[in-house]
């Protein structure tokens, strides 16, 4: 992987990823015991990679028996783009394919660069589902649905505040949005920065990883009137909404 990054920052390998197919050094491939290539996946996402839900969910249970410490090792998901999905994440991030594209274009989407998993075209679709499912409801996909209405919800806002990888922290919020959908209506992408903002205060005063989902919910619920009042991004500035973190 090392190697394979060195060369793009370079600029050396950088034309190879406009081609058909990426060949990967069969010598440097460490194997995995009980980690198989999915049958079909490929021919599934050709015919779904326009939708990233379904895009997502057909990645997430193409791999659905890997442990969290897998799917957090970013040499794993460099092999799947290069190798299993090269095609698909050619297809949902095709500026590789312009002759300006630029290494940090390719170290995000490829690789893991500065943005994290939620940038790498497989790691950001497993993710997303994993810690969102919500087995509990007859659609345990429902949830999932409504993280994936809204780009910048599930990458830009959750994303880079790292709400999105607690997944209790993730039912909650999501199950507060989905009760409430007035919160949607206008403003999303501001409210979702503040939502995300209040919890990574309160992260400094709280030990967020052992609160469950319901005192998620429920937070929401106090501050759904200041989440209401947030229309504009020069807001997510004033120190007042911030001054009762419970």
């Amino acid at each position: 992987m090392k190697t394979l990054r060195d060369a793009v920052r370079s600029g050396a390998n950088i034309p190879l990823y406009a081609g058909e197919s990426f060949e990967v050094d069969s010598t440097q491939i460490k194997r995995l015991a009980n980690v198989y290539a999915p049958v079909g996946l490929a021919e599934r996402l050709e015919e779904v990679y326009e939708n990233d839900f379904q895009s997502a969910i057909a990645i997430y249970e193409a791999y659905k028996d890997i442990s969290p410490l897998l799917a957090s090792n970013e040499a794993f998901w460099a092999y799947i783009t290069h190798v299993d999905l090269f095609s698909y994440a050619q297809k949902r991030w095709p500026k590789v394919k312009e002759e300006d594209c630029g290494a940090e274009y390719i170290i995000d989407h490829w690789f893991v660069g500065a943005n994290g998993l939620l940038r790498n075209a497989a790691a950001s679709m497993w993710w997303s589902v994993y810690n969102t499912i919500d087995e509990t409801r007859e659609n345990k996909y429902e949830l999932t649905e409504v993280l994936f209405k809204n780009y910048t919800l599930r990458i830009t806002t959750f994303g880079s505040y790292q709400l999105i990888r607690h997944k209790e922290a993730m039912i909650g919020v999501l199950s507060f949005l989905k009760d409430n959908p007035e919160i949607n209506s206008t403003a999303f992408e501001q409210r979702g920065q503040f939502i995300s903002k209040y919890f990574n205060r309160l992260g400094a005063v709280k030990q967020l990883a052992y609160l469950n989902r319901d005192y998620f919910y429920w937070t929401c619920q106090y501050l759904k009137d200041k989440i209401l009042a947030v229309t504009k991004r020069e807001q997510l500035t004033d120190e007042s909404l911030y001054n009762d973190i419970i």
